[in-house]
């Protein structure tokens, strides 16, 4: 994984991991978009997730300069994206894990 900036101070580049952001901001503060960080999180890179998604890199690419919207994904690539990523395609699609069951009180 490249860095994001020349005065990163993670010899990978890999903002979710660095002490210096916040989620979904990197530590010049600007924003990273959701499905970025997920993916950076998952430690892959672009050409990793396009093929063991076996996505288009192309399409990768738009969804994150925000050419594109995950929702607008087909179901299929959706799913593959999810599965290559390890989360709930519901955590790409809206930003957030939902809780489980046994994270919700009982009334």
């Amino acid at each position: 994984m490249r860095r994001r900036y020349g005065d990163c101070v993670r010899q990978d580049g890999n903002c979710t991991l660095c002490n210096r952001v916040n989620h979904g901001r990197d530590c010049h503060d600007r924003k990273i978009n959701h499905f970025v960080w997920t993916r950076m999180a998952a430690g892959l890179d672009q050409p990793t997730l396009a093929k063991a998604a076996g996505v288009n890199i192309s399409q990768i690419q738009k969804l994150e300069r925000g050419e594109i919207k995950i929702e607008n994904l087909t179901a299929k690539n959706l799913f593959a994206l999810a599965d290559a990523l390890g989360c709930d395609p519901k955590e790409l699609v809206y930003g957030v894990t939902e809780p489980s069951n046994s994270e919700v009180e009982a009334p």
